[in-house]
């Protein structure tokens, strides 16, 4: 497996761990999501922890919705700036 995101090997491989972590973060969200029929454990907002300091202020339906939108959002600022063309 050779992923490059940056040149430096160390911050590299930082980010790569960084990577596996949260995919594998997800992936245990995504399965206790469909266990517990929970589907706000997946609210991008919870993922964050933002409700440490704003408890249950976005476990709503319109949470659940600025939560796909602002994932959407960021998506598509990433997408538009990394052109490796």
């Amino acid at each position: 497996m050779n992923i490059k995101i940056v040149k430096n090997r160390y911050i590299n491989a930082l980010l790569i761990l960084m990577l596996v972590s949260a995919i594998v973060h997800m992936l245990i969200l995504f399965c206790f999501a469909l266990a517990s029929g929970n589907l706000y454990t997946v609210n991008y907002f919870n993922v964050l922890d933002i409700d440490f300091f704003y408890p249950n202020i976005f476990n709503s339906f319109w949470g659940n919705v600025l939560s796909v939108a602002l994932m959407l959002v960021i998506y598509l600022i990433i997408l538009k700036s990394n052109k490796t063309e």
